[in-house]
């Protein structure tokens, strides 16, 4: 298609205004509203939408909404019910014990358990169930928060059982043989990313004698397992990697000579977590209870396509992602959240009117990031119904030529900054890196580590994921903060990627 300058720079507007009013402190919750009204006036005005394509957008959007919402709100809700029974300070109390110092309960908290959560639930439920924790312990909510986007972002691609890799790799149509150079070649910039982000994360708080080289080993024994399995099966990536941090995190963090926590209290606390990971490894990566899992029909209405200015069109589609009842993280979830009400009950850690208190300040807790979430996905929607993210992408590749694999990973990053989802953001740039892989000689598999790389990146700058985080530890309203501090390990972090990239183009040459 051939875009006019005018055009692209128009499709760019809701985009700035988005980061701009966020970036000045203003709540996301109505921001992205704003910015998917004005995205909705210019499709209409400018992209040659009508009212029913428009209606077709919100429509997909308020869609992809409910599905991360039905993910992010049982999290939330099992977040209350750790804090009202007390599980929630044996948990914190037991990180005291086996990360003594600042710096390696940051390595702990902000780093290793989130990313290991994501292994099975994503889109922000590690952090609200990470950054409390942090915040029991002293640490400014916003900061909390931060430490956390910046710890686990690493770990998305291969988390919530590989769905973001599975997204690009459908996207972009690869056969086998490019799917496992994929997989290696992803594994390999997320494992550099993964060490950096502990040193990122260390860098937040009062480090200790050897805090340093600790952050480097476990991060190495994450990237190295990470490696390993995702040549062999992607859709656990995350949570072996995760468990063998944890497993390092086990030796290395505590101080010499001292006892490392245990008992009955520490396992009953963190038997929802055991419950939600042993569930979803199972669901998920046991091909006969895959299989039959698979056979309960998904959920995904079929849409009307789109025929837009510019040439730009969209055949009729399903929805994405699709819902699939016992494929989807909440039936781990709540499978979660029954375990810890009836372990907690019988330890006698749920005293009456608990569970009512619990639904109370979580529904408080809910109302914003539900208005956020949904906001944030129907502006999405409208971007892509109108081709505003078309424009953006194709005239990044047609100005660039091979420059282009300078701003692949930003791509993805700006495509997760704006869905909240490294998933999402696959699913909008994958097949356009791969063609423009084609058109430069370079293998497909190339283009698209970088673009789920910067995807990931993206997560520790997103409005919504840092809205869910914010959300769990008391301080909705104040993303911007969140992200503003994220700046400049984002950039770090970007750079590390774009320097693997070019390695890969170098050693093709």
């Amino acid at each position: 298609m051939n875009w006019p300058l005018w055009a692209v720079a128009l499709a760019a507007a809701p985009v700035v205004l988005l980061a701009v009013l966020v970036l000045r402190s203003q709540p996301v919750t109505w921001v992205a509203w704003l910015a998917a009204g004005f995205a909705g006036v210019l499709g209409l005005a400018v992209f040659g939408l009508d009212l029913l394509e428009v209606g077709v957008a919100v429509t997909r959007g308020v869609w992809t909404g409910t599905w991360i919402l039905l993910i992010v709100l049982p999290a939330l809700l099992l977040f209350e019910v750790l804090d009202r029974s007390g599980a929630l300070e044996h948990l914190a109390v037991a990180a005291d014990q086996l990360a003594p110092t600042e710096g390696r309960r940051l390595l702990l908290l902000a780093f290793v358990l989130p990313s290991f959560l994501q292994g099975a639930a994503g889109f922000g439920a590690p952090i609200a169930m990470s950054a409390p924790l942090l915040v029991r312990r002293g640490m400014a909510p916003v900061a909390a928060v931060a430490a956390c986007l910046v710890g686990y972002q690493w770990s998305v691609t291969f988390g919530s059982m590989g769905s973001s890799y599975f997204m690009a790799e459908a996207t972009a149509r690869l056969a086998e043989p490019a799917a496992r150079s994929f997989a290696l070649r992803a594994g390999v910039l997320l494992a550099i990313s993964a060490v950096l982000s502990g040193l990122l994360v260390l860098s937040r708080g009062r480090r200790s004698r050897g805090d340093r080289w600790r952050a480097v080993v476990i991060g190495a024994v994450m990237g190295a397992v990470l490696i390993g399995v995702v040549v062999v099966q992607p859709a656990l990536g995350s949570t072996t990697a995760g468990l063998a941090g944890l497993v390092a995190c086990w030796f290395l963090l505590p101080m010499r000579g001292t006892p490392r926590p245990g008992g009955s209290d520490l396992l009953v606390a963190a038997s929802p977590y055991a419950v939600l990971t042993v569930a979803a490894v199972v669901g998920f990566a046991v091909p006969p209870v895959r299989a039959l899992l698979d056979r309960v029909p998904e959920m995904a209405p079929v849409l009307p396509g789109v025929d837009a200015a510019f040439g730009f069109s969209l055949a009729e589609a399903a929805v994405t992602p699709a819902f699939r009842p016992l494929l989807h993280p909440l039936p781990y979830l709540l499978l979660a959240l029954l375990a810890a009400v009836v372990v907690y009950r019988r330890r006698g850690w749920w005293p009456p009117g608990c569970g009512r208190d619990a639904v109370v300040s979580w529904a408080g807790r809910s109302r914003k990031v539900v208005v956020t979430i949904v906001g944030l996905t129907v502006l999405a929607a409208v971007l892509t119904e109108a081709g505003m993210v078309a424009a953006l992408a194709e005239a990044a590749a047609a100005g660039l030529g091979s420059a282009f694999v300078v701003v692949s990973a930003p791509l993805g990053a700006l495509g997760t900054v704006l869905t909240g989802s490294t998933t999402a953001s696959n699913a909008l740039f994958s097949s356009l890196q791969a063609e423009v892989a084609v058109a430069l000689g370079l293998l497909p598999a190339v283009l698209l580590s970088g673009q789920t790389a910067g995807g990931n990146i993206g997560n520790a700058l997103s409005p919504g994921v840092s809205a869910v985080g914010t959300a769990a530890a008391g301080a909705s309203g104040r993303e911007g903060e969140v992200l503003r501090s994220n700046l400049g390990a984002a950039a770090v972090l970007m750079l590390a990627v774009l320097l693997g990239l070019g390695v890969q183009v170098w050693l093709l040459a």
